[in-house]
C-alpha cells in the first residue's frame, strides 16, 4: 500500500509539513509505505485546457515534460493520497492548484476508453492557516478528487487554525491521525476486503507518540536546512 503526501506549502518545517507527516506516521503504523513531495520543489507547468482540443491530447502522462509530470507518475502510482495546504484567501495554495488542474490528464483517460486513473485512489485533505478559510479549502479538494473518482475516507478532511503551531492543536493533531489511519482501512477494504471499522478513534497515547516523532523530524529537516544554507554561504565568500 503506497500512500503518497503531498505538500502544498514552501516550508517544509510548517504547520502544513507538520500535519502532513502526523497523517503519514499514522498510515505507516497501519503498514503503509509513505513518500512526501513538495509542489514547490520544481517547475510545474499550468494546464493550458487541450482537453478541449478537437482532437484531445489530454492523456496521462501530460504533455509537459517538468517536475510536475514525476508528481503525476508518483500520484498514478499510489493507492492513497493525503494532500496538505496552507489556505490561500480560502483555497489551497498557487502550485498546488496547477498541480491538480494537471491532474486531469489522469481522470480524462475515460476519453480514451479507460477508467479516470484517478478512480478508486483514496484521498484526505489537509488545511492550515491563520484565520477562517479551513473548511472551504477541504471541501474544494475534496469536492474535486470524488469528481475524479477517487474516495474519501470517513473523517477525510481536517484543518487547523494555528499555522506553524499546528503540531501543538491536538484536535487537528488527532484528525490527522485519522485521516492516516483510515485511508489505509480504506484501501485495505478496497483492495483486499479486509473489514474494520471506519470510525473516529480519539488516543492520547498515539497522539504524543507521533507528535514526538514529527517533531524529532523537523528537528532533522531544520539542521539539514541550516548546514544547506552555510554551506551556500561560505561558498559564496
Amino acid at each position: 500500500m503506497r500512500v503518497l503526501g503531498i505538500l502544498g506549502s514552501p516550508h517544509k518545517d510548517g504547520g502544513s509539513a507538520q500535519l502532513l507527516l502526523s497523517a503519514l506516521k499514522a498510515a505507516e503504523k497501519e503498514g503503509a509505505k509513505t513518500e512526501i513531495v513538495s509542489v514547490y520543489d520544481g517547475e510545474i507547468k499550468p494546464c493550458i485546457g487541450c482537453i478541449h482540443n478537437e482532437e484531445p491530447v489530454c492523456k496521462f502522462p501530460c504533455i509537459f515534460d517538468d517536475f510536475g509530470k514525476s508528481i503525476l507518475e508518483k500520484i498514478n502510482q499510489a493507492d492513497g493520497l493525503i494532500f496538505s495546504t496552507p489556505i490561500y484567501w480560502f483555497a489551497p495554495s498557487g502550485p498546488l492548484k496547477i498541480l491538480i488542474d494537471r491532474i486531469t490528464c489522469l481522470e480524462n483517460m475515460i476519453s480514451y476508453g479507460e477508467p479516470s486513473y484517478m478512480e478508486g485512489k483514496v484521498v484526505g485533505a489537509i488545511a492550515v492557516g491563520a484565520d477562517a478559510g479551513g473548511p472551504w479549502t477541504c471541501g474544494y479538494l475534496i469536492t474535486t478528487f470524488t469528481s475524479m473518482g477517487a474516495i474519501i475516507p470517513p473523517w477525510g478532511i481536517a484543518y487547523s487554525y494555528k499555522g506553524n503551531k499546528a503540531i501543538w492543536d491536538d484536535k487537528a493533531l488527532m484528525d490527522v491521525i485519522n485521516i492516516g489511519l483510515l485511508v489505509i482501512k480504506m484501501i485495505k477494504l478496497l483492495k483486499r476486503g479486509e473489514k474494520s471499522q471506519l470510525t473516529y478513534i480519539d488516543n492520547k497515547n498515539l497522539l504524543n507518540e507521533i507528535r514526538s516523532e514529527v517533531l524529532k523530524e523537523l528537528k532533522h529537516i531544520k539542521e539539514f536546512e541550516n548546514y544547506g544554507r552555510k554551506t551556500i554561504s561560505r561558498g559564496n565568500i
